[in-house]
């Protein structure tokens, strides 16, 4: 039913506690697999547009779970009831609109489990988060073909702060885990060649890219 590792990934960190809302659920395969799969009672599935929502109602028609999936059409959260809504699933969109959605919700203060996979600027989500008193409890790495992507679950605490350079681009990846492990790998070779090429701009001796790389670095060897 559900063979996209992102998706499964993110179906892993759902708390199974209430009802979950996938925002942005195309095809509302997800939803079909937390129903199907006993994870989920029943789920609410929002797209803002109207072709993405009549693939997801052939969806749960296929699959007999149309009394246990809700389909809204919502920008975002605007349109969803949070009644009794445990888990909010945001995934495969840019972190600046992820972080628009969570701003333009402020019933997801009240306990919610996020569930967050950015496509673009990882390292801005995370610290969007933070200075905006929000937690992140886990991360998962997923890598499909050449492509890594994280899946972050969060929620509010209150408490805001600036995090480091090191958790921006690696957040709470568990090292232990090989994709993990390979995930924080890439995000120091990428912090290798942009530091390489301001420090050729510049002339300087160093710069935070490359010192955060070596603190990465530091970590995997560890």
């Amino acid at each position: 039913m559900l063979n996209d590792q992102r998706l499964l990934a993110c179906a892993g960190h759902v708390s199974g506690k209430g009802i979950a809302c996938d925002v942005g659920t195309d095809h509302a395969y997800l939803a079909a697999y937390l129903v199907k799969s006993g994870k989920c009672g029943f789920v609410i599935a929002s797209d803002v547009k109207d072709g993405p929502l009549l693939s997801a109602r052939a969806t749960i028609e296929k699959y007999g779970i149309s009394d246990k999936v809700m389909l809204v059409k919502s920008d975002g959260l605007d349109n969803i009831p949070p009644d009794n809504v445990s888990d909010v699933i945001i995934a495969g969109m840019g972190a600046e609109l992820i972080c628009s959605i969570i701003e333009k919700a402020p019933w997801l203060k009240n306990g919610v489990n996020l569930i967050l996979q950015p496509m673009t600027r990882a390292p801005f989500l995370r610290r969007w988060l933070c200075q905006n008193g929000y937690e992140t409890d886990a991360e998962t790495a997923v890598k499909d073909s050449r492509f890594f992507y994280a899946i972050i679950k969060a929620h509010y605490t209150g408490i805001s702060h600036t995090p480091d350079e090191v958790f921006e681009n690696i957040g709470k990846m568990d090292l232990s885990d090989d994709v993990s492990r390979e995930y924080a790998k890439k995000q120091a070779e990428r912090l290798f060649k942009a530091g390489k090429g301001m420090l050729e701009a510049t002339g300087g001796e160093t710069n935070s890219a490359l010192e955060t790389a070596q603190k990465i670095k530091k970590l995997l060897e560890g």
